[in-house]
């Protein structure tokens, strides 16, 4: 095949580009968690030693509960995207012509590359 039927045989395309305003909206679950640091002890006064089976106060293997609460705010980074396709193609059909009526119809399109022939 020829280099200028080759050209002919290739596709080409006027670039158009398209914009829209968008509202986008995803559900975010925060869970928030808490996770202790590393503890310390401080001895509060000298340790008490009792002799013999004295029966020690308090609650078998209890606990003991306080309450700490704090305010915090999340950061969630969330990206968004999207994906287009494009719906039928229509056509109105302007006049056909033997004669170039292409060279002055306004701004040229750079054509794709020529291949040449193997």
């Amino acid at each position: 095949m020829n280099d200028s039927i080759q050209a002919l045989t290739e596709d080409q395309t006027c670039p158009a580009t398209g914009y829209q305003s968008v509202s986008v909206c995803v559900p975010v679950t925060v869970t928030p968690y808490a996770r202790t640091g590393a503890t310390y002890t401080k001895c509060c006064g000298n340790p008490v030693v009792t002799p013999g089976l004295n029966t020690c106060g308090g609650t078998k293997n209890g606990t003991c509960s306080f309450t700490i609460s704090q305010d915090i705010c999340v950061a969630v980074p969330v990206s968004f995207g999207a994906v287009a396709s494009v719906g039928d193609t229509y056509v109105a059909c302007n006049g056909a012509s033997a004669d170039d009526i292409c060279t002055d119809c306004g701004r040229e399109i750079p054509g794709i590359p020529e291949v040449s022939a193997l």
